[in-house]
């Protein structure tokens, strides 16, 4: 079968590469978004991609826009269909009428359409977790379900669920395109769905009020944008390292209820964390002890 891969970050680097792995595929071309501006320096950063599949012998094309010249492009590879994966941009019925497209997507279908459903998984801490294989059509994440392959919610951070949802995706995605012609597509029930949008930095603030709530946004944004609280003296402080230790007893909201040699126990007004370092705004992330030490807080004080 000949294939063009489209996707650009690391959640799809793991699912093409069994496939660029498999002879049963030739890989025509991979399209991924173009290098972009990283860090203070602004120095270019390629997608993980193309980092990825560089040495690889495959066409890499990064368009700033799916312009009639890169779909003219596209047909003349004359593929069998087109596997996306995570690729970052609206695609227009001209680049879906080139071959059939198949979306591997990282929730189980209807629920979570859009651009944020590993998170939006993790915080609403369903039994399971999942990946839906879809024919794509022009509207957002409603194809016509190919496939769906799911695994037990374990309490997995965003890191630990990419890499498990990476693993079962790509098993999915080589069935999907071995017995694409035998298989029965499912219709979406739409009355379902729910939806999920872009990440903010914002949505990394939390509150102190449960703990069972901090721990679920820390599992879900502990690789960015993190989560934070605001002192009532202006500045932000980020929590690293956060553990759930009990989520039914009553406390002071941010108490100090134990310092540790490697991590200190904060009380919330329902339930308790374990934090492994800090970071306040504008400074250094520090163990959390210390960070205390610093601020010359004991046991019994509030935090922030």
């Amino acid at each position: 079968m000949k294939l063009i891969l489209a996707g650009t970050p690391a959640f799809a680097s793991a699912i093409f590469a069994p496939l660029i792995e498999n002879k049963t595929f030739e890989i025509l071309a991979l399209i991924c978004q173009p290098d972009k501006p990283f860090g203070r320096k602004g120095e270019l950063k390629s997608p993980h991609t193309k980092e990825t599949f560089l040495s690889q012998d495959i066409q890499i094309l990064q368009p700033d826009k799916i312009t009639e010249s890169v779909i003219a492009t596209l047909q003349a590879l004359k593929p069998d269909a087109i596997l996306v994966v995570a690729y970052g941009k609206i695609l227009p019925k001209a680049f879906l009428d080139i071959a059939p497209c198949i979306n591997i997507h990282a929730s189980i279908l209807p629920l979570w359409r859009g651009a944020s459903p590993l998170q939006q998984m993790i915080l609403s801490q369903n039994a399971y977790f999942g990946i839906t294989a879809m024919k794509m059509n022009e509207k957002l994440d409603e194809g016509d379900i190919l496939g769906i392959s799911y695994l037990p919610n374990t309490r997995q951070s965003i890191t630990e669920l990419s890499l498990q949802l990476a693993s079962i995706g790509a098993k999915l995605a080589q069935y999907v395109l071995t017995h694409l012609q035998k298989i029965e597509p499912l219709r979406q029930i739409n009355a379902d769905a729910s939806y999920c949008t872009k990440i903010k930095k914002s949505d990394g603030c939390v509150s102190l009020e449960s703990a069972n709530d901090v721990y679920r946004h820390y599992l879900a944004y502990c690789e960015w944008p993190h989560i934070f609280i605001k002192s009532t003296k202006g500045y932000t402080l980020k929590l690293f390292d956060v553990a759930l230790i009990e989520s039914c007893n009553t406390h002071k909201v941010g108490e100090i209820l134990n310092i540790e040699s490697q991590s200190i126990v904060i009380g919330c007004k329902c339930g308790s964390v374990r934090i492994g370092s800090l970071q306040q705004e504008g400074k250094a992330k520090l163990n959390a002890a210390i960070y205390l030490r610093g601020k010359r807080l004991n046991v019994g004080d509030i935090l922030c």
